[in-house]
């Protein structure tokens, strides 16, 4: 049996245990803080969103009316929902299909604040959670041929200890997923840059990776990361950046082909791990969300560089340029 075959549930169990344990933590200590019927109401929308219909049978995060549930799609005009229904689905959608408008558009932010208050920053936690967490699993279901749902992902081990302060458990798995190293750091900056352009990050498209440009990454690669100017790449790094879009893009839906491609290019180890940091760089999302990702640089580059424990810092430029 292959290793893509061998695999039952969530292949971060098996590949990735300490960011798979991480995740079900970050999931616990939103869903504390975060308006639970809300919660439940967005994961339901974005699987519908993704047509993640094995999604739908997972366990619920929050109880929701039958009413509710029958009538999810029309969420705009139902009368079963409230004004923070509205708000809180609004945001959703924004954030899973262009995420940038959040900040500048005329609704999502303001009414999901008006609506939500001080819990709205674990409600945009808790929708980041959802949105790409079950396009990661979506993806890992294809990659491996099996189902991956949130029943396998949104649970923390019973000896975890649930932080509350949800900032905190999700900066933990972000940490955790920059501790793995099995892909090189130029693959890890190819897709990290990928990833900015299409949230538009604009601090993360300000950042440099130090490990990366100190093993030959140089701005004419960097460049190729654009939509559309991968042709000059390696076919496994051009692999790597159809695999990213793929969980980012429209409903996180792999084509036979790319599935083909990611199996030989990648070990199965790989590709999770791929995934766990297309994950932790979609991070962004809440910030771009907030408005509050402008870069810290006025000219040239930010350059960052990952310690031992998976902590992000700022640098000085590396001495090879």
């Amino acid at each position: 049996m292959s290793e893509w075959a061998s695999v039952e549930g969530d292949p971060r169990r098996v590949f990735t245990p300490e960011v798979h344990k991480a995740l079900g933590a970050a999931v616990a200590s939103v869903r504390a803080a975060a308006p639970a019927e809300a919660l439940e109401l967005i994961r339901q929308r974005e699987a519908m969103l993704l047509g993640f219909t094995a999604e739908l049978d997972a366990p619920a995060w929050g109880a929701v009316s039958a009413e509710k549930v029958a009538s999810i799609a029309a969420w705009s005009s139902a009368p079963c929902f409230d004004e923070a229904d509205r708000a809180a689905l609004a945001l959703c959608e924004q954030f899973a299909i262009d995420v940038t408008a959040v900040a500048s558009g005329p609704l999502p932010a303001a009414a999901a604040a008006a609506a939500y208050g001080a819990s709205v920053l674990p409600l945009v936690q808790g929708i980041f959670l959802i949105d790409v967490g079950q396009r990661c699993a979506k993806v890992l279901g294809q990659l491996f041929g099996t189902t991956v749902t949130s029943a396998h992902w949104a649970a923390p081990d019973a000896e975890t200890a649930i932080d509350p302060d949800s900032m905190a458990a999700v900066s933990a798995l972000l940490r955790e997923t920059a501790k793995l190293s099995t892909l090189d750091p130029v693959l890890r900056e190819l897709v990290r840059m990928r990833g900015a352009h299409h949230h538009q990050c604009r601090r993360c498209q300000s950042v440099r990776s130090v490990s990366a440009i100190e093993a030959g990454a140089d701005e004419q690669l960097l460049a190729a990361t654009l939509p559309g100017a991968e042709q000059a790449l390696s076919e496994r790094s051009r692999t790597a950046l159809l695999l990213t879009d793929a969980v980012l893009l429209g409903t996180a839906e792999l084509s036979d082909d790319l599935v083909s491609r990611v199996h030989a290019e990648f070990a199965a180890a790989e590709a999770v791990e791929l995934i766990c940091y297309v994950l932790r760089n979609s991070a962004n999302k809440i910030a771009v969300a907030f408005g509050a990702d402008a870069a810290i640089v006025d000219e040239g580059f930010e350059y960052q560089s990952i310690d031992a424990d998976g902590e992000t810092l700022t640098v000085e430029a590396p001495a090879s340029l």
